[in-house]
């Protein structure tokens, strides 16, 4: 009886930290702006990390402008502004981000700069088999961290592919974005 209790006690305090524990789906919220344009935003979600300062990206949408995105780009542990960043996707190529939005980033606590790109650029992030980034800050420091390794991918990664569903969602219509999405049939090259 009495290793009953404690087993009942075992699975409430488990249950607990599990309850406790963030959430492993992406937060992705959609909604209308004032001026009726409908708007998609994704929550900060970092690379694959090997030290305290891990990249975080996060990035919205809105209807206004279809085909672009705002990529927030942060860094933790450091107190000098984030200024631009590559994505170096696939074998050879790689993405320079400079561009800054008007759209200001979101109070995070550590600096974080948002970028306008185009809408491709997070399908590239998103389902690309291998990636990184070089995230560039003020004081002419860089750090470099592993979005996707083949054998890793980042809540960062996982997050941008959940926010390009929800743009679809939203838009009514299929992004014409490249990159393989990850099913079987697109792999084989039969997806359409």
């Amino acid at each position: 009886m009495q290793l009953l209790r404690l087993l009942g006690v075992v699975g409430v305090l488990m249950l607990a930290g599990c309850a406790s524990q963030k959430s492993l789906v992406p937060e992705v919220t959609q909604g209308v702006a004032e001026d009726g344009h409908k708007t998609v935003a994704v929550a900060p979600a970092g690379a694959v990390c090997s030290r305290t300062q891990c990249p975080v990206l996060a990035a919205s949408w809105s209807s206004a402008k279809a085909g672009q995105a705002v990529l927030m780009v942060g860094l933790p542990y450091q107190k000098a502004e984030v200024t631009g960043a590559d994505f170096h996707v696939g074998i050879n190529q790689v993405v320079r981000v400079r561009s800054r939005s008007s759209s200001a980033a979101p109070e995070l606590g550590f600096p974080a700069t948002a970028f306008d790109v185009p809408l491709n650029l997070i399908a590239q992030l998103a389902y690309a088999a291998r990636s990184w980034v070089r995230v560039y800050t003020a004081d002419g420091r860089s750090v470099d961290e592993t979005l996707n390794s083949g054998e890793q991918r980042g809540r960062a990664v996982e997050s941008m592919s959940y926010f390009l569903s929800a743009v679809e969602s939203a838009s009514g219509k299929p992004l014409a974005v490249e990159g393989n999405r990850g099913g079987l049939l697109e792999r084989f090259g039969d997806g359409k």
